[in-house]
């Protein structure tokens, strides 16, 4: 297993992306720890995970709190005798769709207050106990929208000043055996399906753009059209994360992993 003895927080666990890398994590032999703001979701998969062979903890965590999310890190690294992996899928209902010369100082602001926050607050917090053991591997998550010139409001701009957060923190601890990489997937259409936030602010979204939300998860004229004919599923942005906490990618740090299907090319 790839992730055998390791020990990794799953920030957001309960939603439709965390949910799926801590048990792809839990899969590959990884004790998680997993942090949500509800901690009846979080108690809830850990159960599920338990039930299919996992080792899994549930712990009610305000992850744009930096007091809760450090003493949270050092219960974990006191409890396991350190931290080896760092994965922040914390995300919320945002405006997007609306031209930024037509968007609010406040939603612009919002993506910036909340992912770039919580992707900070997290990482710095398993960076300090990482470079005292001298390793572990700190996973950030982006989107494609850093990339793509489309009206995603504040929300490109966070997930592009979330890359730049990784590559700055890699030059920081890289001297002392710590990796961050950057994990970058295009929509995911499945996780509408997983009662995600995503559902609300892809509706609004394509509304304001003349569309439909069915329009927007069928991927129909005028959307994106990935090189691979289908969309991003879970279990692609799963697998590519556990790849990347795993010593298979021990050569990599402070890049991007871009899963779209082909939405972008590098």
């Amino acid at each position: 297993m790839l992730l055998e003895n390791r020990t990794a927080i799953v920030y957001g666990a309960a939603g439709a992306l965390g949910s799926a890398v801590s048990r792809a994590y839990a899969r590959e032999g990884a004790t998680v720890y997993l942090a949500g703001h509800r901690l009846d979701r979080v108690e809830m998969l850990a159960k599920e995970i338990a039930a299919d062979g996992g080792r899994a903890y549930a712990h009610q965590v305000d992850a744009l709190d930096p007091e809760a999310v450090d003493a949270h890190a050092e219960l974990v690294a006191e409890r396991a005798g350190g931290i080896d992996v760092s994965f922040n899928a914390v995300g919320l209902d945002h405006v997007q769709g609306v031209p930024l010369r037509e968007l609010s100082l406040d939603d612009f602001l919002l993506p910036m207050n909340t992912f770039v926050r919580t992707q900070f607050l997290t990482t710095a917090a398993a960076a300090r106990r990482m470079v005292e053991q001298r390793s572990g591997v700190i996973v950030v998550l982006s989107t494609s929208a850093a990339r793509a010139p489309m009206p995603s409001g504040g929300f490109g701009v966070a997930c592009a000043g979330i890359e730049s957060l990784a590559r700055e923190l890699a030059g920081e601890v890289g001297p002392f055996g710590v990796r961050v990489v950057c994990l970058r997937p295009d929509a995911i259409p499945e996780s509408v399906q997983h009662g995600s936030y995503v559902r609300e602010t892809w509706r609004r979204a394509a509304e304001a753009n003349g569309a439909t939300l069915e329009d927007m998860l069928a991927a129909k004229p005028g959307m994106p059209n990935p090189l691979l004919g289908r969309a991003v599923t879970l279990a692609d942005v799963a697998g590519t994360a556990v790849y990347l906490a795993s010593d298979l990618s021990s050569g990599l740090t402070g890049s991007i992993t871009t899963v779209g299907c082909g939405v972008l090319v590098d």
